[in-house]
């Protein structure tokens, strides 16, 4: 099955997902122990996922084929949470709300103290595609994000861990005690440090790798290329009509070689939902606690710098909370959503330039 595609899931999408997730985890032996009841079960487990899929921070994907039939999804959570969920999860649950909640309360007392980390809570690839390597994929395909933004993983496998499989081939490594409810429910803590974001180099820059798919890879350039404006004067322009897009377009990409040129599918700068999808979602996009900025714990991973290491804003595309105006990422790596002056320019005290991200066809891009 080639022709598929891995992207998050859509808020229209919950239930969907939820139930395909609760379906694949129908005769798991762990689930069976949490809802006993047969009848019951896979309302009761799709439910809980919902509550997983509309918390805080959440980053769930679905694998989508090409006749756009979703059949995988994966669901994961940091390890900050907001504890209401489980408030939400006893709701849920109903009367078997004392088993979810005594495998919260286990999970937390075996998750390393080590922070932050993402914690996968949902894994299912629907029995129409087992055996295609897609669960292998769908996994990568997370780690690669996680990776990206240096943050490590945990997870609490539902079957015996023996230092191989798919986790044992990802690095994960076991942590903690095991989690024994019934000489039968069992999980297997296991813990996975951040690797090293992943890098290429391609036209005379350093980039970070965000995404890949069958065919494309989606790069974004380390540091700053330059330094520019988004557009020469200040008017209320989008990013169809800015200069920074005819530049990148034109200028900047014919310092491409020839050869590097035919392998650039878009240049473009990313988008405040695709920072937030890329490079740490803390939840602010879609509950803001500021309407100026989204300033969280993944500022580190935002901020950019020039070439010489001086601090430097960045332009994205989005447009700003006011006409003339487009959101920026800060030296301090908060996401300004209210924006910049669309020709703010630099100054000896004042550094904002262009970080540009690029789809390239995989083929001659070596980065795994």
């Amino acid at each position: 099955m080639k022709d598929i595609i891995i992207r998050p899931i859509r808020p229209e999408e919950i239930d969907k997902i939820a139930s395909l997730i609760s379906t694949g985890y129908y005769n798991d032996i762990f689930f069976k122990w949490v809802v006993e009841s047969d009848e019951d079960r896979h309302k009761i487990v799709m439910d809980y996922y919902k509550v997983y899929l509309n918390a805080r921070g959440c980053v769930a994907h679905a694998v989508e084929t090409s006749c756009g039939e979703i059949i995988g999804a994966s669901v994961w959570l940091p390890h900050d949470t907001d504890a209401s969920v489980y408030d939400d999860i006893d709701a849920a649950a109903g009367v078997y709300a004392a088993n979810f909640r005594a495998v919260a309360d286990w999970s937390h007392l075996s998750e390393p103290p080590m922070s932050p980390f993402y914690q996968l809570v949902g894994f299912v690839i629907g029995p129409q595609a087992k055996g295609l390597g897609l669960g292998v994929k769908l996994l990568k395909h997370n780690l690669d994000l996680f990776d990206g933004m240096g943050i490590s993983t945990y997870l609490e496998a539902s079957t015996p861990y023996h230092g191989g499989g798919v986790y044992g081939k990802f690095g994960y490594q076991p942590v903690g005690e095991l989690m024994f409810f019934t000489d039968t429910a069992v999980l297997y803590p296991l813990w996975r440090p951040a690797k090293k974001k992943i890098q290429v180099d391609f036209g005379g820059h350093s980039w970070r790798v965000l995404d890949a798919h069958e065919d494309k890879v989606l790069l974004l350039s380390e540091d700053i290329a330059e330094l520019g404006k988004y557009h020469n004067t200040f008017e209320k322009v989008d990013w169809l009509t800015s200069d920074v897009r005819q530049y990148l377009n034109d200028g900047f990409c014919k310092k491409f070689k020839p050869e590097e040129q035919s392998q650039i599918i878009e240049i473009f700068l990313l988008s405040v939902e695709e920072v937030v999808k890329y490079l740490g979602d803390s939840g602010q996009l879609k509950n803001p606690i500021s309407k100026f900025f989204i300033d969280d714990e993944f500022n580190d991973v935002r901020k950019a710098a020039l070439a010489d290491g001086s601090p430097c804003r960045w332009f994205l595309r989005s447009q700003g909370g006011s006409p003339g105006f487009v959101a920026v990422v800060t030296n301090e790596g908060k996401i300004s959503v209210s924006g910049d002056f669309v020709n703010r320019a630099s100054t000896e005290l004042f550094n904002v330039g262009i970080r540009p991200a690029i789809w390239v066809k995989k083929e001659g891009i070596a980065y795994e």
